[in-house]
């Protein structure tokens, strides 16, 4: 005698996938934390979109005392350690959508220095370098368990920036954008537009799909 499935039964067979699991409203709030309000998500380079925002975003908050400063700083690597580890939990290790870390790193690299124009955009541009080369001890970082290794290869990379960021304006009193700034910036742009596969293939993570869980992904 064959049983029959009643109403609310779960049924399976081949080809067939197991119903989704429901989020604890805490790995909810990790996600929407990790991902930056669900800008990790962004279908086209996510985490430079979300060192855009927090460039944006930090231009408001900075200068800041320096206690203050370091305590936004600590708060965030903090916020972002718990919540980047639960995203990881849901989507797999270091996940494109994690964006949390980024915030970070562009902490570390604009907090202790003035705000103008040209410092933001230098700062942006080399927290994104020093982010893909992974200097020493970049991959060290990476490699810790969990959250950890998520944020601090990008405070690391924050560390770099704000180094060089901090030399540039030794070497380079009143710092300002001109024109022609500007202009080299566009065709830096374009060529890592033109280039943009390639480089995706060489340094980029996976895309993560908001919505599809580790191991249930569509075969």
């Amino acid at each position: 005698m064959s049983a029959v499935a009643g109403p609310g039964d779960a049924v399976t067979g081949p080809g067939s996938r197991p119903p989704p699991e429901r989020r604890r409203p805490s790995e909810r709030l990790a996600v929407a934390i990790a991902s930056l309000a669900f800008a990790g998500f962004f279908p086209v380079a996510p985490a430079t979109f979300a060192s855009a925002i927090a460039t944006v975003f930090f231009a408001f908050v900075f200068p800041l005392p320096a206690v203050a400063a370091v305590a936004l700083v600590v708060a965030l690597i903090v916020i972002g350690v718990w919540s980047c580890g639960r995203l990881e939990s849901v989507y797999g290790h270091d996940p494109s959508a994690a964006v949390l870390d980024e915030v970070c790193g562009m902490a570390v690299t604009l907090a202790f220095g003035p705000i103008t124009p040209a410092t933001l955009v230098l700062g942006f541009l080399l927290f994104r370098v020093f982010d893909v080369l992974k200097l020493p001890p970049g991959r060290a970082a990476e490699r810790l368990p969990g959250g950890w290794g998520v944020v601090f290869d990008d405070v690391v990379a924050g560390v770099y920036a704000a180094a060089v960021l901090r030399g540039c304006m030794w070497l380079w009193p009143g710092m300002h954008l001109a024109l022609w700034h500007l202009g080299v910036l566009a065709v830096g742009a374009a060529v890592l537009f033109v280039f943009r596969k390639p480089l995706f293939r060489r340094y980029g993570k996976p895309r993560t799909r908001l919505g599809v869980r580790r191991g249930t992904e569509a075969r």
